[in-house]
C-alpha cells in the first residue's frame, strides 16, 4: 500500500506540476517582481527622482481634474504620492466595474506620462491581464500549486538531507533534480502560504454559495458590510458644491491616528456624496480598511469604520501576508528572494521531466522542451528588455505604458520563438541566457547616458537607496546570467556529455 501512495502521489505531483508549470512560472516571476512595485514606478519615472514631496497630502487639485474629465462616477479616488513612488494616482471608478487612471506630479499637479512599471507585473501576477477569466486561470493553478506540493512533501523522504544536497557538476537530471530540491525545501513554508493566501483571497469569486445565498450574489455588497464601508443612499439631486478635501485632512489623520494616504469621493453626481480619508498597509499584516468619512457638502464628520470582525480580520490577514506590504524593505526582500527560489523551483522541477524523458523523441517532449526555453529562459529576457525600453524610448512619447508592454511582448515572443528553434543540443538555453545578461547589464549603462539624477553615481552618494537597487539588482541577475551561458557554453563543447544527458539540462 506504501509503495501504491508513493507511486500515486509521484504521479500527482508530476502531471500537476507540469500542465500549470509555465503559468506558474509566469505568476512567480510576476509576483516577484511585484515585491517591489511602487519602486519599479518609482525607477522608471525619472522625471519625479528630483522632486521633495509636500509636507501635507494633496487632494483638491487631482479631484478638480476627474470632475472635470468624469463628473458621473461611482467614485473618484485620490492616492497620495510617497517615498516609494513619488507620483499622485488619480482614479475614477464606474459602475460598470471600469475605471480611469493617470499619474498627476505631486507639488504641480500636472499629469505626467504613464508607465508600466511594476503595476503591469502585478496585474500579470493575479490576472495575466486577462479580467476575471484570468483571474479563475490563476486560482485554478494556485490550487494545483498546492495539490504538488502536498504530493511532493509525501513523495520526499529525504526532505532534511536533501536540503544540503546541491551537485550542480553532476550535470543533466541529477543537478536539474537536486535544483528543484533544494529550493523546494528551502522556500517550501513560503511556496505553502503564497499558494495559499493567493487563492485564499479570491475565495468569494470562487466559492459563491455563501454570498450569492445571503448577498443575492453581489460579492461588492458583501465586502461593503464586512469592512463597514460607509456610504448613504442616493437622494436623486446634484450636489451643489464639494468641500474642500484638504481642508479636512489634519482632522482625518487626527481621527485615524496614522498618516492620510489617500481619499476619495463616493458618488460625488449625487447629494448624498461623501469624503473618505485612510493610510496605507504598512502598519500591520491585515490589510488597513481604517476611514472616516465626512459630508461632501459642509465637511461634517460622519462615521469612523469599526475595527474588522474575527472572521474578515483573518481575511485580511491572510491577504496582507501574500502582499507583504507591511515589515518594510528587508521584508520585501526576503519574499523577493523566495519568489526567486520560486520560479528556480519550477523552472527545474520542469526541466527534470525533461530529462528524464530525453530517449522520447515524440511530440509531447519536444512541445514541453520548446515550451521551457520559451517561457523559462524567454519572460527574462522580455522583463529586461522592457526596462531598457523605458530609458530609450522618447521621454515625450504620447502613450509610453502601451509602448512599453508592446515591446515586452514583442521581445518575449521573438525570445520564445528563437529559443525554441535553437533549442538542439542546447543552444537555445545558451543564447537566450547571453541576450538576458546583456540586456539586464545594459540597465545601468543606459539609465547613466539618459538620466542625469538617477543613475549610480548620483543614487549611491545621495543615499536614494531604492533607486539604486533597481540598477544593483539588474547587474546582480546580469552576472548571475552571464555565469549560465558560460557553463551552457561549456557543456555546448563537451560532445560526450551532451550525448548522454542532453545539453539543454546541463546548467542548473
Amino acid at each position: 500500500m506504501k509503495d501504491t501512495l508513493s507511486r500515486s502521489m509521484a504521479w500527482l505531483h508530476t502531471w500537476s506540476g507540469l500542465v500549470v508549470g509555465w503559468l506558474l512560472f509566469v505568476i512567480f516571476v510576476g509576483g516577484t517582481i511585484a515585491c517591489f512595485d511602487k519602486e519599479l514606478d518609482n525607477w522608471m519615472q525619472p522625471w519625479l527622482h528630483e522632486t521633495v514631496l509636500p509636507e501635507q497630502p494633496r487632494f483638491d487639485a487631482a479631484i478638480a481634474r476627474t470632475a472635470e474629465q468624469h463628473p458621473v462616477a461611482h467614485s473618484w479616488y485620490v492616492l497620495n504620492g510617497n517615498e516609494r513612488n513619488r507620483g499622485t494616482g488619480n482614479f475614477a471608478f464606474f459602475d460598470d466595474g471600469s475605471h480611469w487612471h493617470e499619474t498627476l506630479h505631486p507639488v504641480t499637479g500636472e499629469p505626467l506620462p504613464d508607465v508600466a512599471g511594476g503595476d503591469f507585473f502585478f496585474e500579470l501576477h493575479y490576472n495575466l491581464h486577462a479580467g476575471n477569466p484570468g483571474m479563475y486561470l490563476v486560482g485554478l493553478a494556485g490550487m494545483m500549486m498546492l495539490v504538488a506540493l502536498v504530493a511532493g512533501i509525501i513523495i520526499h523522504k529525504r526532505i532534511f538531507r536533501d536540503f544540503f544536497t546541491f551537485r550542480p557538476r553532476a550535470g543533466g537530471q541529477r543537478a536539474w533534480l537536486d535544483g528543484h530540491n533544494l529550493t523546494g525545501v528551502l522556500g517550501l513554508p513560503f511556496h505553502l502560504m503564497i499558494a495559499y493566501t493567493g487563492v485564499a483571497i479570491f475565495m468569494f469569486s470562487y466559492v459563491t454559495a455563501g454570498v450569492d445565498t445571503a448577498y443575492e450574489g453581489d460579492v461588492f455588497h458583501y465586502f461593503d458590510v464586512a469592512s463597514d464601508a460607509y456610504e448613504r443612499p442616493e437622494l436623486g439631486r446634484p450636489l451643489e458644491r464639494l468641500h474642500s478635501l484638504d481642508a479636512l485632512v489634519a482632522d482625518a489623520r487626527q481621527r485615524l491616528g496614522q498618516p492620510v494616504t489617500w481619499a476619495s469621493v463616493h458618488h460625488p453626481d449625487d447629494a448624498s456624496a461623501i469624503i473618505s480619508f485612510g493610510g496605507d498597509h504598512s502598519r500591520r499584516v491585515a490589510w488597513n480598511f481604517d476611514q472616516v468619512h465626512y459630508d461632501a457638502a459642509d465637511g461634517r464628520f460622519l462615521h469612523h469604520s469599526r475595527p474588522d470582525s474575527a472572521g474578515y480580520g483573518t481575511y485580511t490577514f491572510l491577504g496582507g501576508l501574500h502582499m507583504a506590504q507591511f515589515g518594510g524593505s528587508t521584508l520585501r526582500w526576503l519574499y523577493f528572494l523566495l519568489g526567486l527560489a520560486g520560479c528556480v523551483m519550477l523552472a527545474s522541477g520542469m526541466q527534470v521531466w525533461v530529462a528524464k524523458r530525453r530517449r522520447e523523441a515524440g511530440v509531447g517532449h519536444a512541445l514541453v522542451r520548446a515550451l521551457n526555453a520559451g517561457v523559462v529562459a524567454g519572460m527574462p529576457l522580455a522583463v529586461a528588455a522592457m526596462a531598457v525600453a523605458n530609458r530609450l524610448l522618447p521621454w515625450d512619447l504620447a502613450d509610453r505604458r502601451a509602448a512599453e508592454i508592446t515591446l515586452f511582448c514583442i521581445a518575449w515572443l521573438l525570445a520564445a520563438g528563437w529559443g525554441a528553434w535553437r533549442d538542439r543540443r542546447g543552444r537555445g538555453w545558451r543564447d537566450l541566457y547571453v541576450g538576458t545578461a546583456v540586456l539586464l547589464l545594459l540597465v545601468p549603462v543606459v539609465n547613466l547616458v539618459t538620466t542625469p539624477a538617477s543613475h549610480l553615481l548620483a543614487t549611491l552618494p545621495q543615499g536614494e537607496w531604492a533607486l539604486a537597487a533597481v540598477d544593483l539588482t539588474a547587474l546582480a541577475l546580469g552576472l548571475a546570467f552571464a555565469w549560465l551561458a558560460r557553463r551552457q557554453h561549456r557543456c555546448l563543447a563537451l560532445p560526450d556529455v551532451a550525448a548522454a544527458t542532453g545539453t539543454q539540462e546541463a546548467s542548473a
